[in-house]
């Protein structure tokens, strides 16, 4: 198996140089937007790799399903399975270990009295509190030698970039 390295052509320089501030001012080239496209697949290939290590935990689908229910708010178990992407047997045998284990709890339905919805207990977002901080300490721990400017300075461009990007990748 061969592999191939796609090196870009630098752009020959098309009149006079354009002065810094206006060179920092014009739109990104091909050559920019390649180089960023190559950076996010770094990025999203070590988070795939992060969720396929994640995957083989016998917790990660409880985590997953606890999550969702911390972002979104109490809901029925149908509308949970469709909103993690999980059929809802597996979901309904992932609250029963979530109830069990005191993470969440079951109360009516006020749309429906018959229905039931289920929510996060005060312990359910201590856990998922406590995950995020340790993903935090952690990807802070590996950014220790960045200033907080550029950390401040990346949340913002990326924040920018999916805003910008919605719909076209």
């Amino acid at each position: 198996m061969s592999v191939h390295t796609h090196e870009r052509p630098t752009p020959a320089p098309v009149g006079d140089p354009a002065p810094a501030a206006q060179a920092e001012t014009a739109a990104p080239s091909v050559a920019d937007v390649r180089d960023l496209s190559d950076a996010m697949r770094a990025l999203f290939m070590q988070a795939k790799n992060r969720h396929r290590a994640m995957e083989k935990t016998p917790e990660h689908g409880r985590i997953s399903v606890l999550f969702v229910l911390g972002k979104v708010g109490p809901m029925r178990a149908s509308a949970l399975a469709k909103e993690a992407g999980l059929d809802l047997s597996t979901v309904s045998r992932h609250l029963r270990t979530l109830e069990e284990e005191g993470y969440i709890s079951k109360s009516a339905d006020p749309d429906d009295k018959r229905a039931f919805q289920v929510g996060v207990t005060e312990r359910g977002h201590d856990f998922v509190e406590q995950f995020w901080c340790e993903r935090a300490n952690t990807i802070r721990d590996a950014l220790s030698a960045w200033p907080a400017d550029d950390v401040r300075a990346l949340t913002k461009l990326l924040d920018r970039f999916v805003r910008d990007t919605e719909g076209c990748i």
